[in-house]
């Protein structure tokens, strides 16, 4: 095979790359030699010149900076970056994160106006949000306040007057799946002037931001392909080396340690993270990512902890209190006393149970909040494009968005889903399982996690195993630990549609399972779905 022979790899190896789109040796270059010369110069951003001049201005002028963040992973890593490029600048600056809770997603005129009576900030810089807020841009400027507004979310029909607006989908930018942390990174490297690349100590101080990038990239679920796939694997290989207090705890929390792969930051430290701006304000998410001081940083991590702990108890209680999944269109679902931490990762298992788009929503004083999570394949930004007539405002991703409406207008917004939904399956091939074979077409792991980043758009290695169940334990109420007569390594498999009850013992067991490598345990395998038919 060509692409073994181009760069000297396993040809198990080029044959896992030729089944994930690969099919030119250059291609592989992104993963397997990730060099900086392959990056894009952070001026070709659009916005990124305009805001550079400005930020430089705030800091010569010892004016007061206010980084306005987002509290998912994707806005907490980006406000940590900015943060601490700022402070390698020797800038006046201070971070702020809205509540999901009593604020909302993006800016509000109401926290705007109490950060100008309590910080007097000259400048606020969003990160991962703003790129929709005309009205609260333009109200700011009446308070004698200029933005930079930093952003990878849709467009929308006007841009707000900030004295910078940095969007990868502006122009024609070469990366237009850069995460809202990547954005950041982006114009960070240009106001260290590391550019076209960074050498040095601009390059060794870049890599470290980089672990937040792709902790950033991965937990938004954006594409690793092209330079993302630059990014978020150099970002994994610094998280391998030595890491600061709060990341290391992180680390240890997760029971991460050795060589750290996208999925480990999926299923490890994304949810922790994410489970502080799901529960109450993010801001310890951002200290725990910035902390200089181990004991700090224990102490932030275990209320991290103990908030994700909780997140799952909530998260477990909602999903059993819904009705099944239904077979609608687009299965939307209204509870009005669930959690709103919690209700996007419903709506996105139960996605995952239909393979159909999915909602769940809340209501708070008489308005419906929802989580929309929706299949490759499909566009949430033209299903909410149909039921704007009946919402308070919406906004997101293809795959993933949000939308607030009266309550009583539920059976509107519903019935405009699902007519656009409909429609949209109507075009749309489903993707078939992409298997790798057995377990023996396989790669060493040692040899897998050269083409990291796996995740989306790259999908992780993928097997079917066949046997009898040689043993079965449970290791928490939903997650088995099993052994296949004849194969040498575990699986773990989590409760689902397909399998709800704990396998016995002597059964035959056919399913497609990723395999998982572990520095100190070897390799495992964890169960992604069952083949041909399901078992009793």
């Amino acid at each position: 095979m060509a692409m073994a022979a181009a760069w000297g790899i396993d040809p198990k190896l080029a044959r896992l790359a030729w089944l994930r789109g690969v099919d030119r040796p250059e291609a592989l270059s992104w993963r397997l030699d990730p060099s900086w010369a392959r990056s894009t110069d952070p001026h070709l951003l659009p916005g990124v010149d305009e805001a550079v001049a400005r930020i430089r201005k705030a800091i010569e002028g010892r004016e007061r900076i206010v980084v306005y963040g987002d509290y998912d992973v994707d806005g907490v890593t980006a406000t940590a970056l900015l943060m601490r490029t700022l402070e390698r600048l020797g800038a006046e600056a201070s971070f702020f994160i809205p509540n999901r809770f009593s604020d909302g997603y993006g800016l509000h005129l109401d926290c705007i106006q109490e950060l100008k009576a309590t910080r007097e900030p000259a400048l606020l810089i969003s990160v991962d949000c703003g790129v929709r807020s005309v009205a609260e841009v333009h109200a700011s400027r009446e308070l004698g306040l200029d933005w930079v507004i930093t952003d990878h979310h849709a467009l929308g029909a006007e841009l707000p007057p900030a004295r910078a607006v940095v969007h990868p989908n502006l122009g024609d930018y070469g990366n237009r799946f850069l995460a809202g942390v990547g954005v950041a990174f982006k114009l960070a490297q240009a106001l260290l002037g590391a550019v076209p690349h960074p050498a040095g100590a601009d390059a060794a101080f870049l890599d470290g931001l980089l672990k937040l990038v792709a902790i950033g990239t991965v937990a938004d679920v954006m594409p690793l392909i092209g330079e993302n796939a630059l990014l978020v694997r150099r970002g994994l290989d610094s998280l391998g080396t030595r890491n600061g207090p709060g990341l290391a705890a992180l680390l240890k929390a997760a029971k991460k340690e050795g060589v750290i792969g996208a999925q480990d930051i999926a299923f490890g430290l994304a949810p922790r993270l994410n489970a502080v701006g799901r529960m109450g304000g993010a801001e310890d998410a951002v200290r725990l990512l910035l902390t200089k001081d181990p004991g700090e940083a224990d102490l932030l991590m275990a209320r991290v902890e103990a908030l994700n702990l909780e997140r799952r108890a909530i998260q477990q209680e909602v999903a059993e209190r819904l009705p099944a999944p239904s077979e609608a269109p687009f299965d939307l679902v209204l509870d009005a006393a669930a959690h709103k931490g919690v209700i996007g990762i419903v709506a996105g298992h139960r996605m995952r149970v239909t393979g159909r788009p999915a909602g769940v929503c809340m209501v708070l004083d008489g308005v419906a909040h929802c989580s929309l999570r929706a299949p490759e394949g499909y566009d949430l930004g033209e299903l909410l494009a149909l039921a704007q007539p009946f919402i308070l405002g919406g906004g997101g991703h293809r795959v993933a968005a949000g939308l607030s409406f009266e309550a009583s207008r539920f059976p509107f917004v519903l019935q405009a889903l699902q007519r656009g939904a409909a429609l949209q399956a109507e075009g749309r091939e489903r993707p078939a399982l992409l298997l790798d074979g057995g377990p023996d077409d396989l790669p060493r792991d040692a040899d897998l996690a050269r083409l990291e980043p796996f995740g989306q758009g790259f999908a992780p290695p993928l097997s079917r195993l066949e046997g009898t169940v040689a043993s079965s334990a449970v290791f928490s109420a939903d997650h088995w630990k099993l052994r296949l007569a004849d194969l040498p390594d575990p699986l773990t498999w989590f409760a689902n549609h397909e399998r709800p009850s704990q396998p016995r013992v002597g059964q035959r067991l056919c399913v497609a399972a990723s395999p998982q490598g572990s520095a100190r345990w070897g390799r495992s395998w964890l169960v992604d779905s069952v083949l041909g038919e399901a078992l009793p």
